[in-house]
Protein backbone atom coordinates (compact mmCIF):
# COMPACT_ATOMS: atom_id res chain seq x y z
CA UNK A 1 0.00 0.00 0.00
CA UNK A 2 1.45 3.24 -1.06
CA UNK A 3 2.02 5.92 2.04
CA UNK A 4 0.06 9.13 1.39
CA UNK A 5 1.23 12.56 1.45
CA UNK A 6 -0.22 13.10 5.25
CA UNK A 7 1.16 9.84 6.62
CA UNK A 8 4.58 11.17 5.39
CA UNK A 9 4.08 14.42 7.22
CA UNK A 10 2.77 12.97 10.11
CA UNK A 11 5.68 10.42 10.40
CA UNK A 12 8.31 13.44 9.91
CA UNK A 13 6.24 15.55 12.93
CA UNK A 14 6.47 12.31 15.06
CA UNK A 15 10.01 11.87 14.45
CA UNK A 16 11.09 15.40 14.97
CA UNK A 17 10.69 17.21 18.70
CA UNK A 18 11.09 20.42 16.83
CA UNK A 19 7.64 19.94 14.69
CA UNK A 20 5.85 17.71 17.05
CA UNK A 21 6.48 20.46 19.69
CA UNK A 22 5.30 22.75 17.07
CA UNK A 23 2.22 20.79 15.72
CA UNK A 24 0.97 19.79 19.86
CA UNK A 25 2.44 22.22 22.71
CA UNK A 26 1.08 26.01 22.64
CA UNK A 27 2.72 29.15 24.96
CA UNK A 28 0.69 31.17 27.43
CA UNK A 29 -1.43 33.32 25.47
CA UNK A 30 -2.82 30.40 23.37
CA UNK A 31 -0.88 30.99 20.27
CA UNK A 32 1.42 27.77 18.99
CA UNK A 33 4.37 26.98 20.20
CA UNK A 34 7.53 27.97 17.89
CA UNK A 35 11.24 27.69 19.07
CA UNK A 36 14.38 30.17 18.92
CA UNK A 37 17.41 28.98 16.99
CA UNK A 38 19.35 28.12 19.84
CA UNK A 39 16.34 26.01 21.34
CA UNK A 40 15.73 23.80 18.04
CA UNK A 41 19.34 23.40 17.63
CA UNK A 42 19.20 21.28 21.51
CA UNK A 43 15.84 19.73 20.68
CA UNK A 44 17.63 18.26 16.89
CA UNK A 45 20.88 17.77 18.27
CA UNK A 46 21.74 13.54 18.35
CA UNK A 47 24.21 13.27 20.96
CA UNK A 48 23.45 10.94 24.16
CA UNK A 49 25.22 13.30 26.58
CA UNK A 50 23.99 16.89 26.14
CA UNK A 51 24.81 19.82 29.04
CA UNK A 52 24.08 23.36 29.29
CA UNK A 53 25.71 26.57 30.95
CA UNK A 54 22.94 28.44 30.61
CA UNK A 55 21.83 32.22 31.38
CA UNK A 56 18.66 33.05 32.57
CA UNK A 57 15.10 33.25 30.72
CA UNK A 58 16.88 31.16 27.71
CA UNK A 59 13.89 29.02 27.41
CA UNK A 60 15.57 25.52 28.75
CA UNK A 61 12.59 24.11 30.54
CA UNK A 62 10.68 24.73 27.09
CA UNK A 63 12.98 22.60 25.55
CA UNK A 64 13.15 20.40 28.42
CA UNK A 65 9.72 20.03 28.79
CA UNK A 66 9.21 19.41 25.17
CA UNK A 67 11.68 16.55 24.81
CA UNK A 68 10.45 15.11 27.73
CA UNK A 69 6.56 14.75 26.11
CA UNK A 70 7.73 14.08 22.69
CA UNK A 71 9.94 11.32 24.26
CA UNK A 72 7.06 10.00 25.88
CA UNK A 73 4.17 10.53 23.24
CA UNK A 74 6.52 8.48 20.69
CA UNK A 75 8.56 6.17 22.54
CA UNK A 76 6.72 2.76 22.98
CA UNK A 77 7.54 1.70 26.72
CA UNK A 78 9.77 4.41 27.31
CA UNK A 79 10.77 5.67 30.82
CA UNK A 80 11.99 8.64 31.25
CA UNK A 81 13.28 10.69 34.72
CA UNK A 82 12.87 14.55 35.40
CA UNK A 83 15.55 15.29 38.33
CA UNK A 84 16.18 18.37 40.17
CA UNK A 85 18.07 19.64 43.17
CA UNK A 86 14.76 19.75 44.56
CA UNK A 87 10.99 19.88 44.72
CA UNK A 88 10.47 23.32 43.79
CA UNK A 89 12.58 22.85 40.82
CA UNK A 90 10.37 20.41 39.56
CA UNK A 91 7.39 22.53 40.34
CA UNK A 92 7.99 24.45 37.56
CA UNK A 93 8.42 21.83 34.93
CA UNK A 94 5.49 19.99 35.98
CA UNK A 95 3.40 23.11 35.81
CA UNK A 96 4.22 23.53 32.06
CA UNK A 97 3.76 20.00 31.54
CA UNK A 98 0.51 20.22 32.59
CA UNK A 99 -0.31 23.40 31.08
CA UNK A 100 0.04 21.33 27.63
CA UNK A 101 -1.97 18.53 28.21
CA UNK A 102 -5.12 21.04 29.59
CA UNK A 103 -4.06 23.03 26.22
CA UNK A 104 -4.54 19.73 23.91
CA UNK A 105 -7.24 17.25 23.51
CA UNK A 106 -4.63 14.68 22.09
CA UNK A 107 -1.95 14.63 24.37
CA UNK A 108 -4.51 14.60 26.67
CA UNK A 109 -5.74 11.02 25.64
CA UNK A 110 -2.05 10.14 25.18
CA UNK A 111 -2.08 9.42 29.09
CA UNK A 112 -3.12 6.26 29.86
CA UNK A 113 -6.17 5.32 32.35
CA UNK A 114 -6.86 3.72 35.56
CA UNK A 115 -9.83 0.72 35.44
CA UNK A 116 -11.85 4.18 36.98
CA UNK A 117 -11.53 6.06 34.34
CA UNK A 118 -9.32 8.88 35.42
CA UNK A 119 -6.10 10.06 34.21
CA UNK A 120 -2.82 8.19 35.18
CA UNK A 121 -1.55 11.18 36.81
CA UNK A 122 0.19 10.23 40.12
CA UNK A 123 1.26 13.11 42.25
CA UNK A 124 1.55 11.35 45.50
CA UNK A 125 4.89 10.69 46.76
CA UNK A 126 5.91 12.10 43.71
CA UNK A 127 4.88 13.35 40.29
CA UNK A 128 4.17 10.50 37.77
CA UNK A 129 2.68 10.10 33.97
CA UNK A 130 1.70 7.23 32.34
CA UNK A 131 0.94 7.13 28.65
CA UNK A 132 -1.41 4.46 26.74
CA UNK A 133 1.94 3.21 24.64
CA UNK A 134 3.40 2.18 28.07
CA UNK A 135 5.82 4.79 28.47
CA UNK A 136 6.29 6.57 32.04
CA UNK A 137 7.69 9.75 32.83
CA UNK A 138 8.77 9.79 36.48
CA UNK A 139 9.53 13.55 38.50
CA UNK A 140 11.85 13.18 41.64
CA UNK A 141 13.90 15.52 43.77
CA UNK A 142 17.61 14.96 44.20
CA UNK A 143 17.29 15.74 48.00
CA UNK A 144 20.89 15.74 49.91
CA UNK A 145 21.70 12.02 48.95
CA UNK A 146 19.40 11.47 45.50
CA UNK A 147 17.53 8.16 47.84
CA UNK A 148 14.20 9.15 45.62
CA UNK A 149 16.40 8.18 42.83
CA UNK A 150 17.34 4.53 44.02
CA UNK A 151 14.43 2.45 42.65
CA UNK A 152 14.65 3.94 39.13
CA UNK A 153 15.60 2.27 36.13
CA UNK A 154 15.36 4.66 32.61
CA UNK A 155 16.46 5.15 29.36
CA UNK A 156 16.84 8.76 29.10
CA UNK A 157 17.16 11.80 31.85
CA UNK A 158 16.65 15.30 32.14
CA UNK A 159 18.36 17.25 34.90
CA UNK A 160 17.53 20.49 35.89
CA UNK A 161 19.83 22.91 37.60
CA UNK A 162 22.40 19.96 37.39
CA UNK A 163 24.70 22.63 38.97
CA UNK A 164 22.91 22.34 42.49
CA UNK A 165 23.06 18.53 42.48
CA UNK A 166 24.95 16.73 45.53
CA UNK A 167 27.70 14.73 44.61
CA UNK A 168 25.70 11.69 46.38
CA UNK A 169 22.64 12.73 44.72
CA UNK A 170 25.43 12.31 41.07
CA UNK A 171 26.49 8.62 42.23
CA UNK A 172 22.36 7.99 42.39
CA UNK A 173 21.27 9.54 39.54
CA UNK A 174 24.32 7.98 37.36
CA UNK A 175 23.12 4.09 38.25
CA UNK A 176 19.46 5.33 37.26
CA UNK A 177 20.36 5.42 33.41
CA UNK A 178 20.45 2.30 31.35
CA UNK A 179 23.50 1.43 29.10
CA UNK A 180 23.41 3.34 26.28
CA UNK A 181 20.73 5.86 27.54
CA UNK A 182 20.25 9.27 26.81
CA UNK A 183 21.68 11.99 29.57
CA UNK A 184 20.60 15.75 28.95
CA UNK A 185 21.80 18.18 31.96
CA UNK A 186 20.08 22.11 31.65
CA UNK A 187 21.73 24.61 34.63
CA UNK A 188 22.72 27.71 35.02
CA UNK A 189 26.34 27.76 36.50
CA UNK A 190 27.12 28.39 40.02
CA UNK A 191 31.04 28.42 40.13
CA UNK A 192 31.70 25.61 42.39
CA UNK A 193 34.65 23.67 40.65
CA UNK A 194 34.94 20.86 43.15
CA UNK A 195 30.99 19.03 41.59
CA UNK A 196 30.26 16.62 38.71
CA UNK A 197 28.62 19.03 36.54
CA UNK A 198 31.55 21.32 36.39
CA UNK A 199 33.62 18.33 35.06
CA UNK A 200 31.27 17.14 32.81
CA UNK A 201 31.30 20.60 30.93
CA UNK A 202 34.60 19.81 30.17
CA UNK A 203 34.00 16.29 28.96
CA UNK A 204 34.75 15.15 25.78
CA UNK A 205 31.94 13.06 26.22
CA UNK A 206 29.65 15.76 26.50
CA UNK A 207 27.92 17.81 23.94
CA UNK A 208 28.08 21.32 25.59
CA UNK A 209 25.57 24.11 24.92
CA UNK A 210 26.28 27.59 26.18
CA UNK A 211 22.80 30.08 26.12
CA UNK A 212 23.85 33.63 27.62
CA UNK A 213 20.41 35.41 28.74
CA UNK A 214 21.39 37.80 25.40
CA UNK A 215 20.25 34.91 23.16
CA UNK A 216 16.79 35.61 23.97
CA UNK A 217 15.20 37.44 21.60
CA UNK A 218 13.34 40.20 23.97
CA UNK A 219 17.22 41.19 25.25
CA UNK A 220 17.01 44.87 25.56
CA UNK A 221 19.63 47.46 26.19
CA UNK A 222 17.39 48.48 29.13
CA UNK A 223 17.35 44.74 30.19
CA UNK A 224 21.20 44.51 30.28
CA UNK A 225 21.64 47.92 31.69
CA UNK A 226 18.93 46.80 34.55
CA UNK A 227 21.29 43.36 35.43
CA UNK A 228 24.40 45.27 35.08
CA UNK A 229 23.75 47.52 37.44
CA UNK A 230 21.80 44.77 40.19
CA UNK A 231 25.04 42.23 40.08
CA UNK A 232 27.45 44.82 39.67
CA UNK A 233 28.87 44.35 36.36
CA UNK A 234 30.55 42.38 33.90
CA UNK A 235 33.20 41.14 36.52
CA UNK A 236 31.13 40.13 39.21
CA UNK A 237 29.93 36.21 39.81
CA UNK A 238 26.10 37.09 39.51
CA UNK A 239 26.54 38.66 35.91
CA UNK A 240 28.76 35.51 34.73
CA UNK A 241 27.06 32.36 35.84
CA UNK A 242 23.29 34.10 35.86
CA UNK A 243 23.45 35.95 32.23
CA UNK A 244 26.52 35.36 30.76
CA UNK A 245 26.09 31.19 30.86
CA UNK A 246 29.91 31.16 32.03
CA UNK A 247 31.35 29.44 35.16
CA UNK A 248 33.28 32.55 36.23
CA UNK A 249 35.29 32.96 39.15
CA UNK A 250 35.34 30.26 41.35
CA UNK A 251 32.63 29.90 44.07
CA UNK A 252 32.16 28.08 47.19
CA UNK A 253 28.82 26.94 49.14
CA UNK A 254 27.81 29.40 51.60
CA UNK A 255 26.30 27.08 54.01
CA UNK A 256 27.21 23.40 54.19
CA UNK A 257 24.37 20.98 52.16
CA UNK A 258 24.70 18.19 54.50
CA UNK A 259 24.73 20.08 58.24
CA UNK A 260 21.38 22.08 56.74
CA UNK A 261 19.90 18.86 56.05
CA UNK A 262 20.36 18.04 59.64
CA UNK A 263 18.82 20.96 60.81
CA UNK A 264 15.21 20.19 59.16
CA UNK A 265 12.38 18.94 60.90
CA UNK A 266 8.88 18.55 60.17
CA UNK A 267 7.62 21.57 62.73
CA UNK A 268 3.67 21.11 63.12
CA UNK A 269 3.44 24.59 64.37
CA UNK A 270 5.22 26.28 61.31
CA UNK A 271 3.02 28.82 59.43
CA UNK A 272 4.29 30.19 55.89
CA UNK A 273 1.91 33.64 55.44
CA UNK A 274 1.81 35.02 51.78
CA UNK A 275 0.51 38.17 51.39
CA UNK A 276 0.38 40.56 48.25
CA UNK A 277 -0.49 44.02 47.20
CA UNK A 278 -4.31 42.93 45.91
CA UNK A 279 -5.02 42.01 48.87
CA UNK A 280 -4.51 45.83 50.54
CA UNK A 281 -5.79 47.56 47.62
CA UNK A 282 -9.31 48.32 48.76
CA UNK A 283 -8.11 49.23 52.15
CA UNK A 284 -8.64 52.87 52.37
CA UNK A 285 -8.06 53.63 55.91
CA UNK A 286 -5.39 52.93 58.02
CA UNK A 287 -7.63 51.16 60.42
CA UNK A 288 -9.06 48.93 57.44
CA UNK A 289 -5.00 48.14 56.52
CA UNK A 290 -4.54 47.09 60.08
CA UNK A 291 -7.75 44.85 60.50
CA UNK A 292 -7.12 43.31 57.05
CA UNK A 293 -3.05 42.28 58.00
CA UNK A 294 -4.20 40.80 61.45
CA UNK A 295 -6.79 38.56 59.61
CA UNK A 296 -4.56 37.61 56.69
CA UNK A 297 -1.61 36.82 59.45
CA UNK A 298 -4.37 34.74 61.53
CA UNK A 299 -2.16 34.95 64.64
CA UNK A 300 -2.28 33.44 68.49
CA UNK A 301 -0.70 35.09 71.70
CA UNK A 302 2.35 33.32 72.17
CA UNK A 303 4.46 32.78 75.39
CA UNK A 304 8.28 32.01 75.73
CA UNK A 305 11.23 33.94 73.81
CA UNK A 306 11.30 35.26 70.39
CA UNK A 307 13.39 36.16 67.65
CA UNK A 308 12.61 38.73 64.40
CA UNK A 309 14.54 39.04 61.42
CA UNK A 310 13.71 40.91 58.40
CA UNK A 311 14.78 41.34 54.63
CA UNK A 312 12.43 44.48 53.88
CA UNK A 313 12.59 45.14 50.26
CA UNK A 314 11.65 47.87 48.13
CA UNK A 315 7.87 47.46 46.49
CA UNK A 316 9.02 45.94 43.87
CA UNK A 317 10.54 42.94 45.81
CA UNK A 318 9.79 40.98 48.18
CA UNK A 319 10.27 40.98 51.68
CA UNK A 320 10.85 38.27 53.68
CA UNK A 321 10.11 38.28 57.58
CA UNK A 322 10.74 34.95 59.59
CA UNK A 323 10.29 34.76 63.63
CA UNK A 324 12.28 32.02 65.89
CA UNK A 325 11.30 30.79 69.08
CA UNK A 326 14.45 30.10 71.26
CA UNK A 327 14.03 27.34 73.25
CA UNK A 328 15.93 25.46 76.25
CA UNK A 329 15.98 21.87 75.80
CA UNK A 330 18.51 20.49 78.74
CA UNK A 331 21.27 21.97 78.54
CA UNK A 332 20.88 23.11 74.50
CA UNK A 333 19.36 26.13 73.61
CA UNK A 334 17.64 25.57 70.15
CA UNK A 335 16.30 28.58 67.93
CA UNK A 336 12.84 26.67 66.20
CA UNK A 337 11.97 29.10 62.75
CA UNK A 338 7.79 28.93 63.46
CA UNK A 339 6.73 31.96 60.78
CA UNK A 340 7.78 32.85 57.42
CA UNK A 341 6.32 35.78 55.97
CA UNK A 342 5.89 36.35 52.30
CA UNK A 343 5.24 39.91 50.98
CA UNK A 344 5.23 41.17 47.33
CA UNK A 345 4.16 44.46 45.98
CA UNK A 346 3.83 45.35 49.81
CA UNK A 347 4.39 49.00 50.52
CA UNK A 348 6.19 49.92 54.00
CA UNK A 349 3.73 51.45 55.87
CA UNK A 350 2.06 48.15 55.82
CA UNK A 351 5.49 46.47 56.57
CA UNK A 352 5.71 48.37 59.84
CA UNK A 353 2.18 47.65 60.49
CA UNK A 354 3.13 43.74 60.46
CA UNK A 355 5.91 43.99 62.63
CA UNK A 356 3.94 46.18 64.72
CA UNK A 357 1.34 42.70 65.13
CA UNK A 358 4.64 40.53 65.37
CA UNK A 359 5.23 42.56 68.53
CA UNK A 360 1.71 42.37 69.78
CA UNK A 361 1.60 38.72 69.60
CA UNK A 362 4.90 37.31 70.36
CA UNK A 363 6.53 40.12 71.68
CA UNK A 364 10.13 39.45 70.88
CA UNK A 365 13.36 40.22 72.85
CA UNK A 366 14.66 41.62 69.22
CA UNK A 367 13.93 42.86 65.92
CA UNK A 368 16.66 42.55 63.27
CA UNK A 369 16.46 44.20 59.95
CA UNK A 370 18.11 44.70 56.99
CA UNK A 371 18.17 48.98 56.46
CA UNK A 372 18.39 48.19 52.61
CA UNK A 373 15.19 48.45 50.46
CA UNK A 374 12.57 49.74 53.13
CA UNK A 375 14.47 49.04 55.88
CA UNK A 376 15.66 52.30 56.90
CA UNK A 377 11.97 53.73 56.58
CA UNK A 378 10.34 51.17 58.14
CA UNK A 379 12.71 51.37 61.06
CA UNK A 380 11.92 55.11 61.12
CA UNK A 381 8.12 54.65 61.47
CA UNK A 382 8.33 52.37 64.06
CA UNK A 383 10.45 54.43 66.27
CA UNK A 384 9.04 57.62 65.47
CA UNK A 385 5.53 57.75 65.08
CA UNK A 386 3.04 58.28 67.96
CA UNK A 387 1.27 55.54 66.98
CA UNK A 388 4.04 52.81 67.79
CA UNK A 389 5.49 54.46 70.99
CA UNK A 390 3.78 52.14 73.06
CA UNK A 391 5.43 49.34 71.64
CA UNK A 392 8.58 50.69 73.23
CA UNK A 393 10.64 49.21 70.14
CA UNK A 394 13.54 50.97 71.38
CA UNK A 395 16.84 48.91 71.70
CA UNK A 396 14.84 45.87 70.74
CA UNK A 397 14.57 47.08 66.86
CA UNK A 398 17.61 47.82 64.66
CA UNK A 399 18.45 48.05 61.08
CA UNK A 400 21.67 46.85 59.92
CA UNK A 401 23.71 47.98 57.03
CA UNK A 402 24.71 44.86 55.21
CA UNK A 403 27.62 46.18 53.80
CA UNK A 404 29.31 48.08 57.52
CA UNK A 405 31.25 46.57 60.33
CA UNK A 406 30.24 45.14 63.97
CA UNK A 407 32.37 45.80 66.61
CA UNK A 408 33.15 42.38 68.82
CA UNK A 409 35.11 43.78 71.23
CA UNK A 410 37.54 46.40 72.38
CA UNK A 411 41.07 44.31 73.14
CA UNK A 412 44.18 46.26 73.99
CA UNK A 413 42.21 49.94 73.69
CA UNK A 414 41.52 49.03 70.24
CA UNK A 415 37.90 48.20 68.77
CA UNK A 416 37.42 44.46 66.78
CA UNK A 417 35.05 44.63 64.37
CA UNK A 418 34.13 42.21 61.44
CA UNK A 419 31.75 43.19 58.29
CA UNK A 420 28.71 42.09 59.13
CA UNK A 421 27.49 40.10 56.51
CA UNK A 422 30.24 37.43 57.28
CA UNK A 423 29.49 37.70 60.92
CA UNK A 424 25.95 37.01 60.24
CA UNK A 425 26.82 33.96 58.24
CA UNK A 426 29.18 32.57 60.48
CA UNK A 427 26.32 33.14 62.90
CA UNK A 428 24.09 30.78 61.14
CA UNK A 429 27.35 28.57 60.64
CA UNK A 430 27.72 27.89 63.84
CA UNK A 431 24.55 27.69 64.71
CA UNK A 432 24.02 24.63 61.71
CA UNK A 433 27.39 23.28 62.78
CA UNK A 434 25.88 22.96 66.68
CA UNK A 435 22.59 21.65 65.51
CA UNK A 436 21.13 24.64 66.97
CA UNK A 437 18.99 25.58 64.77
CA UNK A 438 15.46 24.32 63.32
CA UNK A 439 14.04 24.88 59.98
CA UNK A 440 10.61 23.54 58.81
CA UNK A 441 11.18 20.58 56.15
CA UNK A 442 7.93 21.28 53.97
CA UNK A 443 9.39 25.24 52.99
CA UNK A 444 10.74 24.09 49.54
CA UNK A 445 12.39 27.63 49.22
CA UNK A 446 14.47 27.45 52.67
CA UNK A 447 15.54 24.76 50.84
CA UNK A 448 16.50 26.31 48.04
CA UNK A 449 18.27 29.15 49.09
CA UNK A 450 19.95 28.18 51.84
CA UNK A 451 21.60 24.99 49.78
CA UNK A 452 22.46 27.07 46.31
CA UNK A 453 23.42 30.40 48.14
CA UNK A 454 27.59 31.26 47.57
CA UNK A 455 30.40 33.18 47.61
CA UNK A 456 33.33 34.34 45.81
CA UNK A 457 36.59 35.93 46.72
CA UNK A 458 37.90 39.52 45.53
CA UNK A 459 40.80 41.00 46.82
CA UNK A 460 40.15 39.16 50.00
CA UNK A 461 36.90 40.14 50.77
CA UNK A 462 34.12 38.10 50.05
CA UNK A 463 31.10 38.53 48.24
CA UNK A 464 27.78 36.72 48.22
CA UNK A 465 25.50 35.34 45.85
CA UNK A 466 22.57 37.75 44.81
CA UNK A 467 18.78 37.48 43.88
CA UNK A 468 18.09 34.07 45.31
CA UNK A 469 18.61 34.84 49.33
CA UNK A 470 15.88 37.08 50.94
CA UNK A 471 15.19 34.45 53.38
CA UNK A 472 18.53 33.92 54.34
CA UNK A 473 18.88 37.80 55.06
CA UNK A 474 15.66 37.74 56.82
CA UNK A 475 17.52 34.60 59.19
CA UNK A 476 20.84 36.46 59.17
CA UNK A 477 19.43 39.54 61.08
CA UNK A 478 17.21 37.39 63.25
CA UNK A 479 20.52 35.89 64.19
CA UNK A 480 22.79 39.18 64.90
CA UNK A 481 20.07 40.72 67.06
CA UNK A 482 20.32 37.53 69.21
CA UNK A 483 23.92 38.09 69.01
CA UNK A 484 24.36 41.16 69.81
CA UNK A 485 23.26 40.48 73.92
CA UNK A 486 25.95 38.23 73.80
CA UNK A 487 28.96 40.21 72.23
CA UNK A 488 30.48 42.18 75.37
CA UNK A 489 31.66 45.01 73.93
CA UNK A 490 34.90 45.32 76.26
CA UNK A 491 35.44 41.63 77.36
CA UNK A 492 38.22 39.77 75.59
CA UNK A 493 35.89 37.14 73.63
CA UNK A 494 35.77 37.70 69.93
CA UNK A 495 33.24 35.67 67.76
CA UNK A 496 35.11 33.36 65.34
CA UNK A 497 34.71 33.59 61.96
CA UNK A 498 34.16 30.53 59.70
CA UNK A 499 32.36 31.11 56.59
CA UNK A 500 34.16 28.84 54.19
CA UNK A 501 31.82 25.53 54.79
CA UNK A 502 32.94 23.85 51.32
CA UNK A 503 36.64 23.01 50.34
CA UNK A 504 37.80 26.14 48.16
CA UNK A 505 38.99 24.29 44.92
CA UNK A 506 40.64 26.52 42.42
CA UNK A 507 41.50 25.48 38.45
Amino acid sequence: MAVTDKERKLAATLSDPVLWGQAYLYNRDGSGRDYWPHQVEDLRCPAKNIIHLDGRDVGKSIVLSTDALHYAFTTRGGQGLIAAPHQGHLDTIIEEIEFQLDSNPDLMNSIALTKYGKPKIHRKPYFRLEFTNGSVLYFRPAGAYGDAFRSLHVGRIWVDEGAWLTERAWKALRQCLKAGGTLRIYSTPNGLRDTTYYRLTSSEQFHVFRWPSWLNPLWTEDREAELLEFYGGRDSSGWQHEVAGEHGKPSYGAFNVEQFNLCRQELLEYQKIVITDSEMRDCDTEEAAHDRLEMLLNLTPRSGQFWVGGDLGYTNDPTEIVVFQEMEIGERTLLKMILRVHLEHVSYPHIAQIIALLERYYTPAGIGVDNGGNGLSVVQELLTLDKYKGLELEGRLKGYDFGGMTRLAVRDGKEIKKRTKELMTSLINGALQRKQVIFPSDDLEVEDQFTTHTYTLRDGKIIYSKGNDHIIDAVRCAMLIREEGNLDPVGEEVVSLKPVLTNPVFI
